[in-house]
């Protein structure tokens, strides 16, 4: 067994992460919101490891411990924890962030009702790319249950001490050597199936360096992934959002983001990509987390939050 526990860099609302949950459902993850505490299987070295993880402590003094059964080497282990530091946005300080919005008094007010909320990332770029593929033109359910799907059809399983059964998602080789029918009768579209296939294959070709995007900036991964097919600008923003955590991005193409700024400006039509833009410039350079907050608005409304 390993384990260790992680200080998250406060203010941290494991609440707020529920609720975007509600709204934005992982298949991957088993939660226990009573134990704040939920399951999912990472790869440390391409092999699936189940790893429970409990979030402890307050808002302002939040921490996270996180355990696996798995026998891991030290490597192995220092490889899982920086997943999970990456995928829970451990130490991202958010002063900044809210020094900026309360000077704006639109955005002051999601500062204060979502406080602590982080991005909730995927933990690996495969991943995150496929997850974007699948969630482009459909709404939030049915990119989970197109997910979910790909995840037992193709994802190695493991099971917990009760029998629960836990996916990991698919392996780059494993989705690389399929052919667009068969993810046909799963209900993915010809050119969502190809898009996923034909990346896998890239990646496993070595025509992506997934570890090189990296070392890239914003503008050089967008002239990178967008000759390949089914990446357009929004797809590559919201894999860098999502994906990597980059912190001052805005995707003007996404339809929540407009109904958002719609909502928290007041605004009685959706803005026009120039206006979001110039609404966004006062953003940086955190306009990620703010289209977070703004997403979030639209996301408590459908939850029918008090507000």
């Amino acid at each position: 067994m390993s384990s260790k526990t992680i200080e998250l860099k406060a203010p941290y609302s494991f609440e707020r992460l529920l609720r975007r949950l509600e709204t934005h459902p992982d298949p991957q993850m088993k939660i226990q919101a009573e134990q704040k505490s939920l399951q999912r299987v990472f790869r440390v070295n391409n092999r699936p490891v189940l790893t429970s993880i409990r979030f402890a402590g307050e808002v302002d003094q939040p921490y996270l411990s996180w355990e696996t059964n798995a026998a891991l080497g030290a490597a192995e282990a220092e490889r899982l924890e920086k997943n999970i530091r990456h995928m829970f946005s451990a130490d991202v300080d958010l002063a900044p962030l809210y020094a900026l919005m309360h000077a704006n008094d639109k955005l002051a007010p999601l500062a204060e009702r979502f406080r602590g909320l982080r991005f909730l990332l995927d933990d690996d770029l495969f991943s995150s790319m496929v997850r974007t593929i699948i969630g482009q033109q459909i709404n939030l359910a049915f990119a989970a249950t197109l997910t979910e799907r790909l995840l037992e059809f193709a994802g190695e399983s493991v099971r917990d001490a009760d029998g629960h059964v836990f996916y990991a998602f698919p392996a780059i080789d494993r989705v690389a050597a399929m052919e667009p029918e068969a993810l046909r009768p799963l209900q993915f579209s010809q050119r969502k199936a190809e898009y996923i296939i034909d990346l896998a294959r890239a990646v496993a070709d070595g025509r992506v360096d997934l570890e090189g995007l990296w070392r890239l900036s914003d503008e050089e991964i967008m002239a990178a992934l967008t000759p390949l097919r089914g990446f357009g600008k929004w797809t590559v923003e919201c894999m860098m959002m999502f994906g990597m955590g980059r912190p001052d991005l805005l995707p003007v193409a996404d339809i929540g983001l407009k109904n958002g700024m719609q909502l928290v400006y007041q605004m009685d039509e959706r803005p026009s990509e120039s206006e979001m833009k110039r609404i966004g410039e006062s953003w940086a350079p955190w306009r990620s987390y703010v289209s977070l907050y703004v997403w979030e608005a639209v996301g408590a409304m459908k939850r029918k939050e008090a507000w």
